[in-house]
């Protein structure tokens, strides 16, 4: 069940970085930014270099939010934070990173009785 978690997390973090750049660059920002989201974001969305996209849309999303100065900036700082949960979490059992490099497993040691 974590697995489909990680690929909600995911597609969520994807179509907002989408989404939010999109309605920045209809506000004035280059078109670029927004080709170059899209691009992220599908790499996000598939779980391609899940850990590297997701902190450059966590970087991008906060430079935006500092450089609008929006009032309502709420969005796109919760999108910067969920994408900073993701770098810390990886992309899970079903992205393009676990058929590439592999699944990895985290065992935790029973405790010691001292």
């Amino acid at each position: 069940m974590a697995g489909v978690a990680l690929v909600v997390l995911r597609s969520v973090v994807a179509l907002t970085l989408i989404v939010e750049t999109h309605r920045l660059s209809i506000l004035g920002s280059a078109h670029e930014l927004d080709a170059f989201m899209a691009l992220v974001g599908l790499f996000l969305f598939v779980g391609f270099l899940t850990p590297y996209c997701a902190a450059l849309g966590c970087l991008i999303n906060l430079g935006l939010l500092v450089a609008n100065g929006i009032p309502n900036g709420f969005q796109l700082g919760m999108s910067a934070l969920t994408a900073a949960s993701i770098v810390v979490l990886g992309p899970g059992a079903y992205s393009l990173d676990a058929r590439f490099f592999g699944r990895k497993l985290i065992k935790i040691p029973p405790r010691r009785n001292s």
